[in-house]
């Protein structure tokens, strides 16, 4: 059976314990643990602040179900050309991988980044392919389930859709890297949830499940967007896709009561993935 997890990154005005306990009143047991400030950027946490996450945590009794590296901004990014920041982007991403283990979850986001506009697409698609056989072998050491996530091509020229997420899964070829799917990202490309399920069968481990208005990035609250919930939830049968879906709400508008998109997206999901 399918469940749903709470997302921390629309939480950024309040602290780490606000969203814990708003993912507890809204009656979610799993979350998805975006790492940025305030409440947890790597780059700046020691372990021993790692290790009271972890505790803040299982004093709730929520389980991560992956942990997301901030990784979407500079100066991250592992298709870059520039040499110094394409190898500070490995080692954060290293870093992440020892800082996932530590909060004994099995599951690390991770995505490609860009290329420059005016150069060769083939270039960047090389030195993404190069950042990513690092990580997965690391990954592989560590235990740690790589997900590999396509952003639209708004935010990435490398790997914006399924087939281009599906050419880097083959050629990377770890069994430490599997792939996810952001609905938002799926919709701007035109594909659908049958065709994940058909490209990646059970290598299709994660899903951030939200509703959009097929024009823009915005990740919407369920009913506030122009997505078919029933097609989409009847999609996910047809896969048999039986893993998380996480309410990975991101609009500015949700900053000032980000437990209000919460309990839209909760109201209209209802029991339909039961």
């Amino acid at each position: 059976m399918m469940k749903l997890a709470n997302m921390n990154q629309n939480y950024h005005r309040y602290p780490l314990d606000y969203f814990l306990d708003s993912t507890v009143r809204c009656g979610l047991e799993a979350i998805e643990l975006w790492a940025g400030t305030p409440h947890l950027y790597v780059d700046d946490a020691s372990a021993l602040e790692v290790a009271g996450v972890l505790k803040m945590i299982r004093q709730r009794n929520l389980e991560i179900v992956c942990f997301t590296p901030e990784q979407a901004i500079y100066p991250i990014n592992l298709s870059a050309k520039d040499d110094t920041c394409r190898k500070r982007s490995v080692e954060y991403f290293q870093k992440c991988i020892r800082v996932t283990n530590a909060l004994e979850c099995s599951k690390m986001l991770v995505i490609v980044g860009f290329g420059f506009y005016n150069e060769p697409a083939e270039e960047a698609w090389k030195r993404a392919a190069e950042s990513l056989h690092i990580l997965a072998k690391d990954a592989e050491k560590a235990g740690i389930t790589l997900v590999l996530e396509a952003m639209s091509n708004i935010g990435s020229n490398v790997i914006y859709n399924l087939d281009t997420l599906r050419r880097m899964h083959g050629e990377v070829g770890s069994p430490a890297m599997k792939v996810m799917l952001d609905t938002i990202s799926m919709a701007l490309a035109g594909e659908t949830i049958e065709d994940y399920g058909a490209a990646f069968g059970e290598d299709l481990v994660h899903v951030h499940f939200l509703d959009g208005d097929g024009k823009t990035t915005a990740h919407l609250a369920w009913g506030e967007g122009i997505f078919s919930l029933d097609a989409f939830v009847d999609g996910l049968k047809k896969i048999s896709y039986g893993g998380y879906l996480t309410l990975e709400h991101i609009a500015p508008k949700y900053n000032w009561d980000p437990e209000a998109a919460v309990r839209q997206s909760l109201a209209t999901i209802g029991s339909k993935l039961l």
